[in-house]
């Protein structure tokens, strides 16, 4: 749903990443040997690997290009969202270790973001975990149940990969939320959309629903087409994209260039 990047840009994340990733491993290196030597010699090495990593980090974290995502059917209020469409192998997809900027301003009634993706062959090297959700787009039936709740699924095409992002609006349903795509925890805000904190959910594909056509009709599901950089709401089962995308129920579990589905 977004405009390619250009080459520049396309370079500076290449760049990024390669000194990142370098700097990472040598802090690496130097923590395993200052365990070994009690000396400081060791002290300013580590500090200047570990200070080069967290300035690549914050560039990156600016650099992440703003996705028109989904809109909020309660309010109409659009929503972009920082994330590198680029490949799995950026930071932004680091399952431990995700590095986010947030969207400047959430809707009053957001509740959380999930997803899932179709990964492409061969399997992208990822140097992290890399949880990008099951092979299927799916609803979460505890939070789409209560009162008012309503989720949007949109296509986010992450380079070779497709994505499909779920999001959920409404007032807080009173049961746990699922983790934000990608990462280990959701962020908690109150009703005024305040933040307050996050929490943590248990990834469990038993609490899934890959069958979308109920909710679609009921309502309580809304879609947007594939490519529409206008967010357009679209309603019913009629014509969407997104029914009887056949995939693995499981979580992906990407490392190294393997994959593996639990």
């Amino acid at each position: 749903m977004s405009e390619p990047l250009d080459a520049e840009s396309l370079a500076v994340r290449a760049e990024l990443l390669d000194l990142g990733n370098r700097w990472k491993q040598r802090a690496a290196q130097l923590d395993e040997l200052d365990d070994d030597d009690d000396s400081d010699d060791l002290d300013p090495s580590l500090s200047e690997a570990h200070e080069r990593r967290n300035q690549l980090t914050r560039r990156y974290r600016q650099w992440l290009p703003e996705i028109p995502l989904t809109r909020d059917p309660h309010s109409g209020d659009a929503l972009h969202w920082p994330l590198d469409p680029v490949d799995l192998d950026g930071w932004f997809w680091n399952y431990e270790a995700p590095v986010r900027r947030l969207p400047a301003r959430f809707p009053r009634l957001w509740l959380t973001l999930t997803g899932a993706m179709r990964i492409a062959q061969p399997v992208t090297y990822t140097p992290f975990l890399c949880k990008p959700g099951p092979g299927a787009p799916y609803v979460v039936p505890r939070i789409l149940e209560a009162p008012d709740v309503r989720a949007v699924i949109s296509e986010v095409r992450v380079g070779r990969h497709t994505g499909w992002a779920i999001a959920y609006f409404g007032p807080r349903p009173g049961v746990r939320l699922e983790n934000e795509w990608g990462t280990q925890e959701y962020y908690v805000y109150d009703d005024d959309g305040e933040w307050k904190g996050w929490s943590q959910n248990t990834p469990w594909p038993a609490d899934w629903d890959f069958d979308l056509e109920p909710w679609l009709s009921s309502g309580r599901l809304l879609w947007i087409a594939p490519g529409d950089s206008t967010l357009t709401l679209r309603q019913g089962p009629a014509s969407c994209p997104y029914l009887g995308i056949e995939g693995p129920h499981e979580l992906a579990y990407i490392v190294e260039g393997t994959l593996e589905y639990h």
